[in-house]
């Protein structure tokens, strides 16, 4: 039976530490905006606040295309001497955002970001082959990326931790196509092997519905290949695959974020290489299903995160009988600030006690995540947040 701990002692005094390696930090909602128009200004400063008093202290601010990847860097920056927690963030484009390596001039839809998608499919489908018969504006997106991974991969004092978020989904054609995903998820694995600076990054991967590709790609990387090709021209850009041969170094770290997999796929990924880790947050223990897989994860290669403002722990996921549960025998609140409606936070922003916005997920919700899997896993709740806090730290760096 798993040993509850409190969760009420100060941030201060308590042994527990969280790091949540899914922030979202740039989406607009976190800067009041939402589905375009503003509700109210910006408080990711006090969403911060939240977040240590609930004993979040480090976080990882997820990078989504080459210009959020530049928003990330330039907020982290901005709140370093503000923030209560210790923020470093990631730089690559998301498997929805690859539409940016097309001509631009096409159309707008070329320049889908991560909220705001083509919604055309057979417009995403006709970009591979254009793309691929004229290579030229990808290339350059290529370098644009490789060129601010490496400005910002400094041997120190740098937020840069991770490349990513690159990967596959194949839930969100209406976003980019699959052959798109496909070419530009591998490309960018080549760009971090590109020199011996970006080749020790860990990489932070999305995979949606999309195993057997995610995994074959991977595989190729893990075993070595040869691109004799070199469509993008990436050898020109770094002098370690000079002569086309791509491989992961043998200590990279590989995480695999808001796993939501098949047991099936769970096991593709952990047997591929002993360097995978899972991520899991609300949209990982929706179903009975999903709590089952999670169950076999192995807690050692396990970590925690919220994917805010997505991703959050509803009432309706087979998850909340946990929080329950706990709510009945322990001192812990669900949620764990009051929460408003997105056009009443204005009003609230100045009042001593610190408000959520409804249907918004934040950082300060890790404690349902390790709840909820400490519960599923029957593993001792101090021991768990422990065990992912050392392995997150290991991966990315306290």
């Amino acid at each position: 039976m798993t040993q509850y701990y409190s969760m009420t002692s100060t941030a201060t005094d308590s042994p527990l530490k969280y790091y949540d390696i899914g922030l979202n930090l740039t989406d607009p909602m976190f800067h009041g905006i939402y589905n375009g128009k503003q509700y109210h200004p910006a408080d990711y400063v006090k969403l911060l606040e939240r977040a240590a008093q609930r004993h979040v202290k480090n976080a990882l601010v997820t990078g989504s295309s080459i210009a959020e990847s530049q928003s990330a860097i330039e907020l982290v920056s901005s709140v370093k001497d503000l923030s209560p927690l210790k923020l470093y963030h990631t730089i690559g484009v998301h498997p929805c955002c690859v539409n940016e390596f097309a001509d631009a001039s096409q159309g707008d839809k070329a320049s889908a970001s991560i909220d705001n998608p083509s919604m055309d499919e057979a417009y995403n489908e006709s970009l591979y082959a254009k793309v691929i018969s004229n290579p030229s504006f990808a290339q350059g997106k290529l370098k644009e990326l490789y060129d601010l991974m490496n400005q910002q991969a400094k041997p120190h004092d740098t937020s840069f931790r991770s490349i990513g978020e690159i990967g596959l989904d194949y839930d969100r054609f209406h976003y980019s196509s699959k052959e798109m995903q496909k070419v530009f998820f591998e490309e960018q694995l080549k760009i971090s092997c590109l020199n011996d600076k970006l080749s020790s990054y860990p990489l932070f991967l999305h995979m949606r519905s999309a195993c057997d590709d995610f995994v074959q790609i991977l595989e190729r990387f893990v075993v070595g290949f040869t691109d004799e090709k070199d469509t993008f021209q990436l050898q020109k850009l770094g002098a370690s695959s000079s002569s086309g041969f791509y491989k992961f170094h043998p200590d990279r770290k590989l995480v695999v974020h808001s796993f939501t997999g098949s047991a099936i796929d769970l096991q593709k990924l952990l047997n591929l290489s002993p360097n995978i880790f899972i991520g899991v947050n609300g949209c990982s223990l929706r179903t009975e299903e999903n709590l089952a897989v999670v169950k076999q994860i192995p807690t050692e290669r396990l970590l925690l995160e919220t994917d805010a403002p997505w991703c959050e722990i509803k009432r309706t996921h087979a998850s909340f009988q946990y929080l329950a549960k706990y709510q009945e025998v322990r001192d812990f609140e669900y949620p764990a600030f009051k929460s408003v409606k997105k056009n009443k936070l204005a009003d609230k922003l100045n009042a001593e006690e610190l408000y959520m916005v409804k249907g918004r997920n934040e950082p300060c919700n890790m404690e349902q995540v390790a709840i909820v899997v400490s519960e599923v896993k029957d593993v001792d709740l101090a021991t768990l947040i422990d065990t992912t806090w050392k392995t997150t730290c290991k991966i990315f760096g306290e």
